[in-house]
């Protein structure tokens, strides 16, 4: 009896243990619209582990994003990604097509990245 007591708790440990480190393993909702949206055809996020699909070698092509959220703001992102600002004088290439709220949760996410890319 003892013995199967110990069992079951050893099988609920192990089930606890397992929920709990995919749980955290899972990507942040702003990592999956990001490459939901496709923005890592142009886009690199090499501290996230995203790379781009693209290839291109010209030094102003489309940055690495690890380290956006340390230059830029939420709302300056959001405005960026509507066409309403600017970056280097050069606006976006392409206007965000997606859901609002979704839109919210990226640039929240790119907020919090400041974490130079890994070379």
């Amino acid at each position: 009896m003892k013995k199967q007591f110990l069992i079951h708790v050893g099988l609920i440990a192990l089930v606890f243990v397992f929920f709990s480190c995919s749980v955290f393993a899972e990507d942040s909702p702003g990592k999956k619209i990001f490459i939901d949206s496709k923005c890592n055809v142009c886009h690199s996020i090499d501290s996230q582990g995203v790379a781009k699909k693209t290839t291109s070698n010209k030094p102003d092509g489309p940055p690495d994003l690890s380290n956006v959220g340390a230059l830029h703001k939420a709302d300056w992102m959001t405005k960026y990604l509507n066409k309403e600002e600017a970056r280097n004088d050069k606006k976006h290439i392409k206007a965000w097509t997606g859901k609002k709220e979704d839109l919210e949760i990226l640039v929240k996410w790119l907020e919090t990245l400041k974490t130079e890319a890994k070379k």
